[in-house]
């Protein structure tokens, strides 16, 4: 009997080892992509790329040496925008909005630049927006802004559907250690964290966190060939048997006011400056491309409108006098064009040429 089971455990073990293998060959997982040193903590808690910072992003699947750079102040650099201009763009956001996985040029803030450009309009973009953050970040980014801001300038910030849904406690479970991107939880200690990244650092492996299933597949999912492939398919088969979306909890516990309210704040701080303060609703693939929103929303069930995020957030805007743009209908009427990395879902070339010349017409 225990050399049966032994036998059963070795060829267990060995069809995994080769079915990782194979699914290697077709279908690799995807790294995180940013590169280390990439980010650091600036002035007023707020974080920022660090100051003319030269690097490459890479997931190994969606996009590879693709190059990143900052300029001296930790604003990703936008290379349309002209040295001086009486007007100024500030651009605040999250990934989306940095553009992960897009060089520079190919950044949805430069490609905004520059059809401003070839309107003759004498606006200069920047881009401070950073990967893993939410809108905690995006008022103390603020602070530290209000005292240079003028009735010449217009803060625009790129809201995504995680910074409507995340809960503010949630918010500043991201850190910045050792020059790497890293979620915590509130059970991790210390030794915990800096042991994951020493792990990292030397492997190249990131070691999953253990606070629930979600966090721990989300994380193998970038190291295992096979849970890549089949994670997907297991969270469609999930959604269809749980009872309902954990959206449906973060809503009614009004996790989208308790967000706003930080928008709330952010307005009145530029109110006094004369500056003008702008939000595009920026919604992710599960919404707005009609496959992934049918398996995501069990075909409408778990949410009453693809436009969900815009169903939330405009009676918001319109509650707390806040100008917000809606970029639904764009990306929608557009998505069969392909607007986002298959793998990453993080907007693509195409994508970022839209919404930068969509916004261009909409802001000017």
């Amino acid at each position: 009997m225990a050399g049966n089971l032994l036998l059963t455990l070795v060829s267990c073990l060995t069809f995994l080892v080769v079915a990782e293998l194979v699914a290697w060959q077709f279908n690799p997982p995807p790294s995180p992509g940013l590169p280390v040193d990439m980010f650091q903590g600036g002035p007023g808690g707020v974080w920022i790329m660090t100051p003319d910072f030269r690097g490459v992003m890479d997931n190994r699947v969606d996009f590879t040496n693709v190059p990143a750079a900052a300029d001296s102040s930790g604003a990703r650099i936008v290379p349309a925008a002209p040295a001086e201009a009486p007007r100024r763009l500030l651009v605040i956001g999250d990934s989306q909005t940095f553009g992960h996985g897009l060089s520079d040029e190919d950044s949805w803030p430069n490609r905004l630049q520059e059809n401003l450009n070839r309107r003759d309009q004498a606006v200069k973009v920047s881009n401070l927006a950073i990967p893993a953050i939410n809108i905690d970040q995006y008022l103390a980014r603020v602070r530290v802004l209000a005292p240079s801001l003028g009735a010449n300038d217009t803060i625009l910030i790129g809201m995504s559907w995680n910074d409507l849904i995340t809960p503010p406690s949630d918010q500043e479970s991201n850190r910045i250690v050792a020059g790497h991107l890293v979620s915590v939880g509130t059970g991790d200690s210390e030794t915990a964290i800096q042991a994951r990244v020493r792990i990292y650092d030397f492997t190249g492996i990131r070691v999953p966190r253990f606070q629930n299933l979600k966090t721990f597949l989300d994380t193998l999912s970038q190291e295992s060939a096979l849970v890549s492939t089949l994670y997907p398919r297991a969270k469609a088969i999930y959604y269809r048997l749980r009872d309902h979306s954990p959206v449906a909890d973060l809503v009614k516990a009004g996790v989208p006011e308790a967000n706003f309210l930080m928008m709330r704040q952010i307005a009145e701080l530029i109110a006094p400056t004369g500056a003008r303060l702008v939000v595009v609703l920026l919604p992710e693939r599960m919404f707005f491309e009609d496959g992934p929103f049918a398996v995501y929303s069990v075909n409408g069930r778990d949410f009453p409108t693809p436009d969900y995020q815009a169903a939330l957030a405009l009676p918001l805007c319109k509650d707390a006098a806040i100008t917000c743009l809606n970029a639904f209908p764009l990306l929608h009427d557009h998505h069969r064009e392909g607007l986002v990395f298959p793998v990453d879902g993080h907007f693509n070339a195409k994508g970022a040429v839209l919404i930068g010349d969509w916004l261009a017409s909409e802001l000017y």
